[in-house]
């Protein structure tokens, strides 16, 4: 009985001796997990080693950075991981393998991007300037404080050199890019957001416009030419049509190398029912004795007036198709909007003005009686 139990403590004691062994970390493993402790608990020394803060900026940004960037930069880790899944020497070198959990860079570099997009199409200048890298690193920030990432894992891999008896992590490019979920990469990749996402993103921009936002957009300076004192309130009632009436359909986007094309429903106000409502009340008014009266100043006021009166009831849309144009210009898709774009925002103009100087020539008006 006792030689059982001497035999059972000695096995025990051997395979305990022969576990702990095992799990006794080599000098790479070490280093390694050592760097990425302090990673974890977002050493700014040592997230400086490993990231370049100029390699985190999208192209076309200005490289000055802020005291901001390392904040910003710390965001990424704040939710990091890790746990070490290999390990290989070969004389002076050796490689270490880990997996690391974090946010979803891809996603993180998917809205960073759009965004910059959007900001190019701005009416406001200062949206549309390139980003200093203060406003780069702040527009960042501002993503990975408020929106919500989903967590994914990636493998990172740790090149080590021997060098006097010590072993040294090899930092580069790689293991920068590898350490921040490839997040660099995909900054970089000029087909990471679609042609698609790019005008759903654009069109929810214009969505979200006020009437002041789109007079300046669309540049809308007395556009119906009333030369009128209120031409400023006619081009107000316009800009609030379009305002209240766009929405958009993307009905099919194709793709051919560095070349798409996209078809898309636009929804504005029907300016040809505004225009026949308008042709009614000015051939109304031209029989009255007051325009007879009337000098060329209040004429024009007058017919201002009736024109904002139009546009202010209407309530009616109408849909045109227009296609839109993208080349990747190896940074990103560039969305090339033309005049079929701007004359769908005002409500089909082109055809509505064509059929309104007809009828005003024949002085009969369109509008079923």
């Amino acid at each position: 009985m006792n030689r059982y139990r001497i035999a059972k403590f000695f096995i025990f004691f051997f395979f305990s001796v022969l576990f702990l062994s095992g799990c006794r970390d080599s000098a790479q493993v070490k280093l390694v997990k050592s760097e990425l402790n302090q990673l974890q608990k977002l050493d700014e020394n040592t997230i400086r080693t490993f990231i370049s803060y100029e390699n985190i900026l999208r192209p076309g940004a200005s490289s000055n950075v802020s005291s901001e960037a390392t904040q910003t930069v710390q965001l990424f880790f704040q939710d990091f991981d890790y746990r070490i899944l290999s390990s290989k020497v070969a004389d002076n070198t050796a490689t270490v393998t880990a997996e690391i959990q974090n946010i979803d860079t891809k996603e993180l570099a998917k809205d960073l991007c759009l965004e910059l997009i959007v900001r190019s199409s701005s009416p406001h200048a200062e949206d549309s300037a390139i980003l200093s890298g203060d406003s780069y690193f702040s527009l960042l920030h501002g993503f990975l404080s408020h929106n919500q990432y989903k967590s994914v894992k990636t493998e990172v891999h740790f090149h080590l050199e021997k060098t006097d008896g010590q072993w040294l992590i090899q930092g580069n490019e790689v293991l920068e890019d590898e350490l921040l979920g490839g997040f660099i990469s995909c900054l970089n990749d000029p087909y990471l957001v679609t042609p698609e996402e790019i005008i759903a993103k654009v069109c929810e921009m214009l969505k979200a416009q006020t009437p002041e936002e789109w007079i300046s957009y669309l540049e809308i300076k007395d556009v119906f030419s009333t030369y009128s004192t209120l031409s400023d309130k006619v081009d107000l009632a316009l800009a609030s049509q379009i305002s209240k009436c766009f929405s958009y359909n993307i009905r099919e986007v194709t793709v051919a190398g560095d070349k798409a094309n996209a078809l898309v429903d636009i929804t504005s106000l029907d300016m040809s029912s505004v225009l026949d409502e308008y042709l009614d009340k000015l051939l109304d008014y031209a029989s009255t004795t007051e325009a007879v009266r009337a000098t060329d100043t209040e004429l024009a006021d007058k017919t201002a007036a009736l024109l904002a009166e139009c546009l202010n009831t209407n309530r009616k849309t109408c849909t045109k198709t227009v296609e839109i144009h993208f080349t990747n210009n190896g940074t990103t898709w560039e969305m090339q909007l033309n005049g079929d774009f701007t004359d769908a925002l005002l409500g089909d103009i082109k055809k509505a003005a064509e059929a309104f100087q007809s009828a005003a020539v024949s002085g009969e008006s369109n509008t079923p009686q």
